[in-house]
């Protein structure tokens, strides 16, 4: 049976003002948090880009249409999150850029907007088009719509898409940079269960603004695909009751574990991991079709 992990945080807080709650230290530079209340569970890792000992990277296309976890186990990932919207051949819908490079028949649009990574550096790119000078980014990752801008979170009214899509709760995935651009933070939240049912797109701005404090933010593909794996297991329920297979990730590895390109097997990781409590699901993955702008 696929395990979960249940990571110990203090539980009670205000989705706006949480002080009580704990950062838990994963690795250096990394660190996790739940965010709970009698409606809402919210996972988050925070990324410290200036340590040296880490490296965020994507996913190389022969990793395509694997689980977050299977993805997380083969690259020895302390944290991996599911990635970009992707069409019923697993191909991503924008740009993906993983340790092989660029993926073929990939770009970037003036639809999606792009997480691009750049050895200690990122970027939210707002989708207004083409990047140029791609060689120089190391892992690129694809999302829709942009959450928060200038700092700024997106009205509801402001926010395109169905009101089935954007307004209504749903499992959601995302990611976001801090004003400096030195903090990353991965978002994870839980719903389609009873009690939880998601987010909206505009309730998820607001909490990444206002709560973690983001400059930018872009929106993943959620529902049944989100998940995030912390140091040795999944953190959250998958709304499916099993992970899907997705097409591309982002993780974060130590330096000392990635995997180059050409290499075949990974290493044992040099983390710790223990996964205390089981789930009724697998780690088998389910066939589901993805497009531009999806029901999830």
């Amino acid at each position: 049976m696929f395990k979960t992990c249940t990571i110990t945080v203090a539980l009670v807080f205000s989705i706006a003002s949480s002080a009580s709650a704990q950062w838990q230290k994963i690795a250096p530079g990394v660190d996790y948090r739940q965010y709970k209340t009698e409606s809402r569970l919210i996972h988050v890792t925070r990324i410290d880009l200036r340590t040296e000992s880490l490296r965020v990277i994507g996913t190389r296309e022969a990793d395509k249409g694997t689980t977050v976890s299977e993805y997380a186990r083969r690259n020895n990932a302390l944290v991996a999150i599911n990635g970009d919207y992707f069409d019923d051949k697993r191909k991503p819908i924008g740009l993906s850029i993983g340790p092989c490079g660029q993926w073929d028949g990939t770009e970037d649009t003036e639809r999606e907007g792009v997480l691009a990574i750049d050895d200690d550096t990122a970027r939210i790119y707002a989708p207004v088009g083409v990047l140029k000078e791609l060689e120089e980014i190391d892992a690129a990752v694809s999302g829709w719509p942009m959450l928060v801008r200038d700092c700024r979170a997106i009205p509801s009214s402001e926010l395109p898409g169905s009101d089935s899509f954007t307004r209504s709760p749903h499992p959601r995935t995302a990611v976001g940079l801090s004003q400096d651009r030195r903090r990353l933070f991965l978002v994870v939240a839980e719903g389609r269960k009873p009690g939880i049912p998601g987010l909206t797109l505009s309730q998820l701005g607001y909490f990444m603004k206002n709560t973690l404090g983001v400059c930018s933010a872009i929106n993943l593909d959620g529902g049944g695909s989100s998940a995030m794996w912390i140091a040795g297991c999944r953190v959250n329920d998958v709304s499916d009751g099993r992970e899907r297979s997705v097409a591309n990730h982002i993780g974060v590895v130590l330096d000392s574990d990635y995997v180059e390109c050409d290499a075949t097997s990974a290493v044992a990781p040099s983390y710790a991991a223990s996964c205390p409590r089981e789930t009724t699901g697998s780690e088998a993955s389910t066939s589901v079709n993805r497009t531009v702008a999806p029901a999830q």
